[in-house]
């Protein structure tokens, strides 16, 4: 278990300088685009679900939904997302991605990208498969422990 306490130890230090190198260009590169990382992560959750409501979206952000409100006013007012009355029910409001929206997203998803790619080009092509597996790896155990 030394062993095992010794290469945590070296992980650790090893992320958290890389993180905190990489973290304030990819805060940088997304106010550069009009986007905070909180808009930013609300993008993505928008992306990947499609559509939601304000409750569904502060459950998974753990905060209450007026605070979502808010963050949603927002991005409504700079045309990232939309707000459409559910068909069946028109008092659910769900909120989507707009046209704009999924334009942005692109864009920061593409410098967050070109950010880590200058400082994964340290790595050599046998080092980039190896991460990926232990990325993958870990990635898979997460899923485990759920």
């Amino acid at each position: 278990m030394d062993g095992l306490s010794n290469y945590l130890e070296r992980i650790q230090s090893a992320f958290q300088i890389t993180l905190q190198k990489m973290q304030p260009k990819m805060v940088e590169s997304m106010n550069e685009n009009g986007v905070t990382p909180t808009q930013f992560y609300v993008l993505i959750y928008l992306w990947k679900q499609g559509s939601c409501k304000i409750s569904e979206l502060a459950e998974y952000m753990g905060v209450k939904p007026s605070a979502v409100t808010f963050m949603i006013d927002r991005l409504e007012q700079n045309n990232f997302v939309v707000r459409e009355h559910d068909k069946k029910d028109r008092r659910v409001v769900n909120i989507s991605l707009s046209t704009e929206g999924q334009e942005k997203l692109n864009t920061v998803i593409h410098a967050r990208k070109v950010i880590a790619e200058k400082f994964l080009s340290y790595l050599s092509e046998d080092e980039l498969a190896q991460f990926a597996l232990i990325a993958e790896k870990l990635a898979e155990a997460t899923t485990k422990e759920n």
